[in-house]
């Protein structure tokens, strides 16, 4: 398969390309410097969603686009006004592609779409409330993908992505930020000790968008493993992986309502077409120690 990649140099992008292109896949990265560096197995054109290459897309000839390209800096993307520049520029994408021939494309989205649940959060069952700019964003772009998608007669598919970590991460994530901490001997205080989520590797997350997409899946796709973790637990997985103490971990005097208290995947879905997560929780994190320890 020839497969078109936004946001091919990001966390997400890079970990896509390199795992498609191993499995024998011809991959064209968009990049917005000529300096990046390339994902292994990908070459990369120059450009943005605002200044699309597209007589470079079109020598190209992909079979299909996987678009990851979005604003997600720690702190910042939850509520940042550019994400309504990000739904125009993600339909205008979407409609480019179509015209040239395209027949298969996929978005990538947040398991914040999904209204706060304690049951595992189901693509067929689950309703959809988003509460942020950043989440009703991406709630609105898969509606307009699946618009398009009706219209021109193309297979879609939309990644709802859960608590993706590991090598190559912003240093402001959660589990980057904590191991810091606790290499340094900082002590953290918890302000949502008992909230669960479902982290998920970043290898397993370009699996599975790589699942999807090979077995043409359509519609809303979760990427997760279908199993959370308390992130008291977590915190004290990440310090025991540096060698720290766990008491080092502890609640805040000052708890935190957490809007999302518990967040796991259904990943039936996925798992119907023989996907299954390769990577432990503390398999994971320990491959991201590694790496922070490298740098």
């Amino acid at each position: 398969m020839r497969i078109f990649v936004t946001g091919a140099t990001g966390f997400l992008g890079r970990a896509f390309c390199e795992s498609a292109a191993r499995a024998g896949h011809d991959l064209l990265g968009l990049s917005r410097s000529r300096e990046a560096t390339s994902p292994e197995g990908c070459s990369l054109v120059e450009g943005s969603l605002a200044n699309i290459p597209w007589d470079a897309i079109e020598r190209f000839a992909a079979d299909a686009a996987l678009h990851l390209a979005w604003i997600a800096t720690p702190g910042n993307y939850l509520n940042s006004p550019d994400n309504a520049v990000w739904v125009e520029q993600s339909e205008a994408l979407f409609q480019g592609l179509a015209r040239r021939g395209i027949r298969q494309i996929a978005g990538t989205g947040t398991c914040i779409e999904y209204a706060p649940s304690d049951l595992p959060l189901s693509e067929d069952k689950s309703p959809l409330a988003p509460a942020s700019p950043y989440a009703a964003a991406k709630v609105e772009t898969c509606r307009r993908l699946e618009s398009l998608a009706a219209t021109e007669d193309i297979s879609w598919s939309w990644f709802r992505v859960f608590y993706p970590y590991g090598e190559g991460e912003h240093p402001d994530r959660m589990p980057s930020a904590l191991l810091r901490k606790f290499c340094a001997g900082e002590a953290v205080e918890l302000k949502t000790p008992d909230s669960v989520k479902d982290y998920i590797h970043i290898t397993d997350v370009a699996r599975g968008m790589l699942a999807a997409l090979e077995g043409r899946i359509t519609g809303p796709v979760n990427i997760g493993t279908g199993n959370g973790v308390r992130i008291m637990e977590l915190a004290r997985m990440l310090a025991r992986c540096c060698d720290c103490d766990a008491a080092l971990v502890t609640k805040a005097e000052k708890l935190t309502m957490d809007p999302f208290p518990t967040t796991v995947a259904d990943i039936t879905k996925l798992q119907a077409n023989g996907w299954r997560p390769s990577i432990a929780l503390e398999d994971g994190i320990q491959r991201l120690w590694k790496s922070l320890k490298r740098e």
